[in-house]
């Protein structure tokens, strides 16, 4: 019997504030999965990469599209003059939506991003650990470092040394994937002098440095280590390749559901 796979359909905003959104297989009673587009800002390939791989023909898929001129900053969840709502904010109105209009169940996600959307993606699930079910962000530029020593965005502090951010973000399954590729340093790639200083200067080496700063801080609190790094063999930061050639959706699903 050969399956039939629903393509994701356009949603433009309902309302201002929130993004526009790439929606497919939207039914009751099944796993939601949130996919976070980087700056290239390309929702409608990721919407239609996840929607047509049969691992997620059971899966609500919904891809935010946040704009440049409405959500310039979303990846570390900050607003800049003229931006519309903090992006965490407006994606948690989307959804709410989202929810009424076709009975999905959003209180639990499944949440992705890749490259800029792999850093919205693991600062939501600092700032709403309860909303995240399990998480999975694929070659982030950088990380905000579970230190409250250092002031957000580049860590969880505050600025007087207190953390912005509960631990509970650790009890999150997490899987961190970067390619063994995805070391190339240029204008794309922030070198901010605290970025480098605790991170590196490159993807590969910065997704390393995330993961052992967040498996020290969940062992200083007592926690379990419910993080793992995954590394791509071949692959650059190409959304693309990483599908076609390092089966990056089926390992997505493979983690999230």
């Amino acid at each position: 019997m050969t399956m039939t796979l629903a393509l994701p359909a356009f949603r433009p905003a309902g309302r201002t504030g929130q993004p526009d959104c790439f929606i497919a297989n939207a039914k009751a009673g099944q796993p939601v999965l949130v996919a976070i587009h980087g700056i290239s800002r390309n929702a409608a390939e990721i919407a239609m990469r996840f929607a047509r791989h049969p691992a997620l023909a059971g899966t609500t898929i919904i891809a935010p599209l946040f704009t440049k001129e409405g959500f310039g900053q979303y990846q570390q969840l900050q607003t800049r003059k003229g931006d519309q709502t903090r992006a965490d904010t407006a994606l948690l109105a989307l959804l709410d939506d989202l929810a009424e209009e076709h009975g999905v169940d959003v209180a639990r996600l499944r949440l992705f991003g890749f490259s800029g959307g792999a850093q919205m993606a693991h600062r939501f699930a600092m700032f709403h650990p309860q909303r995240v079910e399990r998480l999975c962000v694929v070659s982030a530029g950088w990380y905000a470092m579970p230190d409250a020593a250092l002031a957000w965005p580049y860590g969880i502090g505050d600025g007087t040394g207190a953390p912005l951010v509960s631990s509970d973000f650790l009890d999150i399954p997490t899987t961190v994937i970067v390619g063994n590729r995805d070391t190339r340093v240029d204008g794309s790639v922030r070198q901010d002098p605290e970025i480098i200083e605790h991170q590196g200067r490159n993807r590969l080496r910065r997704a390393r440095c995330y993961v052992r700063a967040v498996e020290a801080y969940a062992a200083s609190l007592g926690k379990p280590a419910r993080h793992r790094l995954l590394t791509l063999h071949g692959m650059s930061h190409d959304f693309t390749q990483c599908v076609n050639e390092g089966d990056l959706v089926e390992i997505v699903a493979q983690n999230l559901l």
